[in-house]
């Protein structure tokens, strides 16, 4: 059976010839990618290339990715530019026949809990600079968005004054999709000098717009727009609002907000509650007022996050609630609070002793959580995670190993 070729006469062979070559690490196809990239005028197969020198990763890809953001004609080939660009970078799936654009397959980029870099100083300043250009100055408004949510995606710090520029131009006012996702960008990024940009964007007339400036004022600690999210929260008629304005308030480490959040604990909303006790685990606060709550408290959401406010205030023996709940349909909400307390609250060594559960959903999950916090001491305990007998283990160890090594 002959061996499909890039220079075949059929569009399905180049493809299948793009795929068979699109192995991460093999550099060496590289560069007959990229030649094949500059004479195809299928852009189906030009979108299947980029995402194959995605998939192959290096920094040799990154001017050959950079040009076709900047001068393909198809504005889904440029999609799958902005997707490729975020995979050199973010270690995600991509096992398999290659999916692109083309297949109707939406970016996990583009989902809602979409993944981020784990250390942005890995991140080529050329990548960041070649996507704040797209956001800019690209003629279609959905490449557009797609580049201010990858600096969102890449955390990209250099590009924070870009963002809030372009989030501001008297033109990007008929562009809310850029807009939205810049606002939710600057969140991401967490840099405090987007604070005064978005207090201005609390006001905006376009609700989804205002509604993400709440919770990215929280993301970036802005410690003096507490009362007036405080205020949102009291009085604002939109149930949304102000479930984000406590969101906010939670996130953002403000001592002053003790007796607002503690307030909260016994209000008959359970999401109230659940923030409220999040809100309280990144401050300093009494914990027995917590653990009287948590002695009564019937909700499974609840409970987590008043275990994680005891947690953070010292009281070790909830920790079992925490990673027990790796493995229960609150998963995503123990990872996130575990990753919270190995990352800020020196609790490293408790997160590694259940790296040895007898829970394989437990050993896969903290494995990931461990990825994530990426302390180097880590290591050692992961690696041996690569032999264990449950593959759902083995993969997580292997993706957590690649967030652990250096750029």
């Amino acid at each position: 059976m002959q061996t499909p070729s890039l220079d075949s006469a059929s569009p399905k062979e180049r493809l299948e010839a793009v795929d068979s070559m699109s192995i991460a690490g093999r550099t060496r196809n590289v560069a007959p990618l990229a030649e094949a990239l500059k004479k195809e005028t299928k852009s189906d197969v030009r979108g299947a290339i980029v995402a194959g020198l995605g998939r192959i990763g290096g920094p040799e890809v990154v001017p050959i990715l950079i040009q076709s953001l900047q001068m393909d004609l198809d504005k889904d080939v440029r999609l799958q530019v902005v997707d490729s660009l975020q995979r050199l970078y973010i270690p995600v799936e991509s096992q398999g026949t290659i999916k692109t654009v083309f297949n109707t397959v939406k970016s996990v980029f583009a989902l809602p809990d979409r993944p981020l870099v784990h250390d942005p100083k890995i991140v080529s300043p050329a990548v960041n600079a070649a996507l704040a250009e797209a956001m800019q100055r690209d003629f279609s408004q959905e490449v557009r968005a797609a580049s201010a949510r990858a600096l969102g995606s890449l955390r990209a710090t250099d590009r924070v004054a870009i963002l809030v520029q372009t989030l501001e131009a008297p033109q990007n006012k008929e562009h809310p999709e850029v807009r939205l996702e810049i606002v939710e960008s600057l969140g991401l990024i967490r840099d405090s000098a987007a604070a005064p940009a978005l207090q201005r964007t609390l006001r905006d007339t376009d609700k989804r717009i205002s509604q993400a400036s709440i919770l990215s004022l929280g993301m970036v600690g802005d410690k003096a727009s507490r009362p007036a999210l405080e205020s949102i929260f009291r009085t604002d008629k939109s149930s949304e609002s102000r479930k984000l304005a406590l969101q906010a308030v939670a996130l953002m480490r403000d001592p002053e907000a003790l007796p607002f959040l503690e307030s909260l604990l016994g209000n008959e909303n359970d999401t109230y509650r659940e923030l409220a006790a999040e809100g309280l685990a990144r401050i300093p606060h009494d914990f027995m007022v917590v653990q009287s709550r948590y002695e009564t408290e019937k909700k499974d959401n609840v409970r987590n996050a008043l275990a994680f406010a005891l947690v953070s205030a010292d009281q070790d023996k909830y920790f079992n609630d925490l990673a027990n709940a790796l493995d229960s349909r609150q998963t995503n909400q123990a990872a996130a609070y575990l990753y919270e307390l190995g990352k800020y609250e020196g609790k490293l060594a408790e997160l590694h002793r259940y790296l040895q559960s007898s829970s394989p959903k437990i050993r896969a999950k903290m494995a990931r959580v461990l990825g994530n916090v990426g302390d180097p001491s880590s290591r050692t305990l992961i690696e041996a995670l690569t032999k264990d007998k449950d593959s759902e283990v083995v993969t997580e160890a292997v993706i957590a190993l690649r967030k652990l090594t250096p750029a």
